[in-house]
């Protein structure tokens, strides 16, 4: 085999998934009643993470997900539990992979476009995830 091609080949195996691997935090959202259902794809947490986290916020060793605005302020807290759904293959800030969760918040507003949610005194900025 040329030397020329086994090398490309290798770069390819070695540097495509990285290439793709951009950070990614996008939501959905969905109304139910009064509340807010909202399906978070984030690369801010690993699978292993999130389950941690979903585990000390019930056991109240941990402050529940807020959806906040530009400024900080609380829109609404988590009601219930995070549902850790499953992992993704993109993460942010050197993870491997990130994690896909769903929260609910109760409260009639409607998430439009952009979403700021604080997740373990982080707030990540969440793009609405194009239909």
């Amino acid at each position: 085999m040329n030397k020329r091609l086994l090398a490309l080949s290798l770069a390819v195996c070695v540097f495509t998934p990285s290439a793709f691997a951009a950070c990614m935090n996008k939501f959905v959202s969905r109304t139910e009643r009064p509340n807010q259902v909202v399906t978070l794809l984030t690369g801010k947490l690993t699978f292993q993470e999130a389950q941690e986290l979903a585990k000390a916020i019930s056991a109240k060793q941990s402050a529940p997900v807020e959806w906040v605005d530009d400024a900080g302020k609380t829109m609404a807290k988590q009601f219930g539990e995070l549902k850790v759904v499953r992992p993704m293959p993109v993460g942010c800030d050197g993870r491997s992979s990130g994690v896909v969760v769903v929260v609910t918040f109760p409260t009639g507003l409607v998430p439009s476009k952009k979403m700021n949610v604080k997740i373990k005194d982080q707030v990540v900025a969440f793009e609405q995830q194009a239909d």
